[in-house]
């Protein structure tokens, strides 16, 4: 095959791997901008879910570093056929940044939890009322949920019932235990803070503490096996590299053949769907705890 059939064989199927990722709409043709094309509207608002305010310039950044990359591989390897790899990674590599963004905010999240309801309770014997127990704690609360424990103290500031602000507290908190610890609350709310009513949020607490400690054992043991996976895939790379010492007529197999071209890629793109994949089923669904 000549080169000049090359090229258009290339630009050929960098086209149709744009023309499928790209999102179809069915509104008016708006003005056409890069960060549009590859769904930042969407991202952001992903990312916002996350507490990460994503500019357009971050975005922009992050898809092109990620083509930078890939052409300068296709240009080391003379393989243009990376440059279809290279326009799936611009989106799919933003979507897998976030999501590794929320995973790591949710977990963060959890882990500074238990710390802060102690705080709570511990004000609580002293004051023998729930936003004066939590006004009190907030200057010694840490972490993310800090944030989320001042918001419910304006609520309870401004006179709304404690049953709602536990509620909205539960939707963005979002663990079934501190349900528990809500209804505890309010129970002692109508009985008094006595050492009993004390105890039994303590109890609660030290239940949710306890599924967080597992959370960090299956972490750990996640990350083990993540970087189990990274070695195989490293090592099956051995295979092409091996082959390609044995090509022959002076040429290099993986290289010099459109075949053997669109093989590597093909190869390039398993592992990395494979590490993806593998991260994905190997990370605990935090959302469901």
């Amino acid at each position: 095959m000549t080169s000049g059939y090359m090229v258009f064989w290339y630009a050929g199927v960098a086209l149709l791997t744009l023309h499928l990722l790209l999102p179809k709409s069915r509104d008016k043709p708006k003005s056409f901008s890069l960060s549009k094309a590859f769904g930042y509207e969407t991202l952001r608002k992903e990312a916002e879910g996350a507490g990460w305010n994503l500019s357009s310039k971050e975005f922009l950044w992050i898809i092109g570093l990620a083509g930078a990359l890939i052409a300068l591989i296709a240009l080391f390897t003379g393989n243009y056929f990376f440059i279809a790899l290279g326009l799936a990674l611009c989106f799919t590599l933003p979507r897998y940044i976030i999501l590794k963004v929320k995973r790591n905010k949710r977990t963060q999240l959890l882990f500074e939890l238990p710390s802060n309801l102690r705080l709570w309770i511990s004000k609580m014997g002293d004051f023998g009322h729930v936003q004066k127990a939590l006004e009190s704690a907030l200057p010694d609360m840490e972490g993310s949920t800090k944030s989320m424990f001042q918001v419910a103290c304006d609520k309870l500031r401004i006179g709304l019932p404690l049953q709602r602000v536990l509620e909205e507290l539960y939707a963005e908190i979002r663990i079934r235990k501190l349900e528990d610890f809500g209804v505890k609350l309010l129970m002692a709310q109508m009985e008094g803070f006595h050492r009993r009513s004390l105890d039994s949020l303590k109890e609660t607490v030290e239940q949710i503490s306890e599924d967080i400690a597992q959370v960090k054992e299956l972490e750990i043991e996640a990350k083990s096996k993540r970087r189990q996976l990274v070695i195989i895939v490293a090592m099956s790379w051995m295979m092409p590299i091996l082959l390609s010492s044995l090509s022959s007529n002076n040429g290099n197999l993986f290289l010099d053949t459109w075949y053997g071209q669109i093989f590597i890629v093909s190869f390039a793109t398993a592992s990395l769907f494979a590490v993806g994949k593998g991260d994905d089923f190997l990370s605990l669904n935090l959302d469901e705890l």
